[in-house]
């Protein structure tokens, strides 16, 4: 690892390939896309995605298992919002590098027709 980063013992080391794994999921990146605007509704949640309710409660309870969101109970239906807030800048990191690298992969393309 480059930087700043200092070593990290082998059970701390699972830990950070547990919120890795939690990431891992296109479905649950998903779900994570659709909170960044804001707290929503399982309902809501599945309304966005496309994804059965047991699905989207499923994904969101590993989430939740990781620290990544939080649940608050309203009556019936059951909210869900981002408490870590560094998912925010990890996503921004690895979204802008895929993007990056996506736009070198299509200029190489194009430059070989």
């Amino acid at each position: 690892m480059k930087g700043k980063t200092k070593q990290l013992s082998r059970p701390a080391l699972e830990i950070v390939a547990s919120r890795f794994r939690a990431l891992s999921d296109a479905s649950r990146l998903q779900l994570l896309q659709c909170l960044f605007k804001g707290e929503q509704s399982v309902q809501e949640l599945c309304q966005a995605t496309g994804m059965s309710q047991a699905n989207v409660s499923k994904h969101l309870s590993l989430l939740s298992e990781q620290g990544i969101v939080g649940k608050r109970r309203e009556g019936l239906f059951s909210y869900y919002t981002i408490v870590d807030n560094s998912i925010y800048q990890l996503c921004d990191i690895v979204c802008g590098a895929v993007g990056k690298r996506y736009s070198e992969v299509m200029r190489e393309l194009a430059g070989n027709e």
